[in-house]
């Protein structure tokens, strides 16, 4: 761990939290070398310092993730959403990441992805359009599909806590307009569709691969590549319940008949009294065909699986990207271009892509 840290570019917005913090190093360096500075005896002592700065970095990180996560109880924000229940149509073991296609336009995509469309389509029927604004389906959407047999013991996707947005080049944050309506009696579907500005959605086919939680991490906090594991303390410590699926009524025919099984109320909340809903406790574990739409700062994993299976994953990211990851992404080639600045290196190391390439190391696929 570098004791200067990763400090985020300031060339196009003010200083973040986290750089002030990093003023506070600078200080506390500085004070190793003024010999009037009880801080001197640290002096040459880097080891000592750095565990120092681990120790207080992490407080303050703590610190500010508690709060945050207590605000957003109090202000009852909602940092996800079950939009409806899809199907996966058949696989044929495409694997694509972020390409680039127009929100509105299924000409913009080639033709072995046209299955997908009305998943697709799904999403942007809930895309809120401001007054003033042009519709959201004229914007560059990302679309990624991957079809693939996971090994038992491993993840599809990229394990361990992490964000969609980063603190360098972050997309659009996410906003509730409206929350989808599901009917406390369980129809099997949505009642209502939710409105959601910006932000992302998914799903895939394999029940209990994907735990999201419902948080915000602040965007001081989200590190390298959009890894949050570091919190997942603070989030045990918040959501301290084990993960299980939304909440639904029992899977019983005899009983509830056309309703067994199915999803009721909002999926950020449980409770069995259906007037007595409160905010879960734990990460929600996604059943298979659950789309839901999430902030580009909600933490999410994907799980390793118990037994080796196909698994079909789905991701739209809405626009709003400020980086196009050339080394991580898939071109269209139908030539539609990311509305975003390309760059060739690593997203997590940083590397140029050509020392990506010549190392080839495995790697998950980003997302969940």
């Amino acid at each position: 761990m570098s004791l200067l840290g990763d400090a985020p570019s300031t060339s196009k917005r003010e200083a973040t939290a986290a750089e002030r913090l990093h003023a506070s190093l600078m200080a506390y360096l500085l004070g190793t070398a003024d010999e009037e500075s009880p801080l001197s005896v640290l002096s040459g002592h880097s080891d000592v310092l750095r565990l120092i700065w681990h120790v207080v970095n992490n407080a303050w990180k703590r610190e500010q993730m508690m709060t945050a996560l207590q605000a957003q109880e109090e202000k009852k924000l909602v940092a996800f959403a079950h939009v409806d229940n899809v199907t996966f149509p058949a696989p044929k073991s495409i694997n694509v990441n972020m390409m680039p296609f127009i929100l509105g336009d299924k000409r913009s995509l080639p033709p072995e992805l046209h299955a997908y469309w009305p998943m697709i389509a799904k999403c942007t029927s809930t895309l809120h359009r401001s007054d003033g604004k042009a519709s959201p389906k004229d914007r560059v959407g990302y679309l990624t599909v991957h079809e693939s047999v996971v090994h038992e013991g491993a993840s599809q996707r990229r394990p361990g806590l992490h964000t969609e947005g980063f603190n360098r080049d972050v997309c659009d944050s996410g906003k509730v307009h409206t929350l989808p309506r599901w009917h406390p009696w369980g129809f099997g579907h949505a009642m209502r569709h939710g409105q959601f500005e910006g932000g992302l959605f998914m799903a895939s086919n394999v029940s209990d691969s994907c735990h999201i939680y419902n948080a915000i991490v602040p965007t001081e906090l989200v590190g390298r590549g959009g890894d949050v594991e570091p919190l997942r303390p603070c989030l045990n410590e918040r959501f301290p319940s084990a993960p299980k699926p939304r909440t639904c009524w029992p899977a019983d025919d005899e009983r509830y008949g056309s309703h067994a099984g199915c999803a009721r109320c909002d999926m950020h909340l449980e409770g069995d009294d259906i007037f007595d809903q409160r905010r879960v406790t734990g990460p929600i574990a996604l059943r298979a065909g659950e789309l839901v739409w999430f902030t580009d700062r909600t933490p999410h994993e994907s799980r390793p699986l118990p037994t080796g299976q196909p698994r079909q994953f789905f991701r739209l990211v809405t626009g709003g990207v400020d980086t196009w990851y050339a080394a991580h992404s898939t071109p269209n080639p139908l030539g539609t271009q990311p509305d975003a600045a390309v760059v060739h290196y690593d997203k997590f190391t940083g590397e140029p892509a050509a020392a990506l390439v010549e190392a080839a190391p495995t790697r998950h696929a980003p997302g969940a």
